[in-house]
């Protein structure tokens, strides 16, 4: 069987996909945004979050993506 929804959004979103506007933004994002996740599961750990709340989970991010600045900052100076 062939579920022709699923089959008309997979087009949807490969139409999507290879148009230039949103391909510039997915080229932007892996060099901006995805190494650092990467660095942050793979040097630091990181990979669960240790409190339950949305607010406290911000604080937690905020103290994990403080440590690669300060890591980045170091080895600069």
């Amino acid at each position: 069987m062939v579920n022709k929804k699923w089959e008309q959004q997979k087009e949807y979103v490969r139409a999507k996909l290879s148009e230039e506007k949103t391909s510039a933004i997915y080229r932007k994002r892996k060099t901006d945004v995805e190494p650092v996740f990467g660095f942050l599961k793979a040097n630091l750990r990181f990979t669960r979050f240790s409190v339950r709340g949305k607010s406290k989970v911000e604080n937690e991010m905020g103290l994990a993506l403080m440590a690669v600045n300060l890591r980045k900052f170091t080895a600069i100076n």
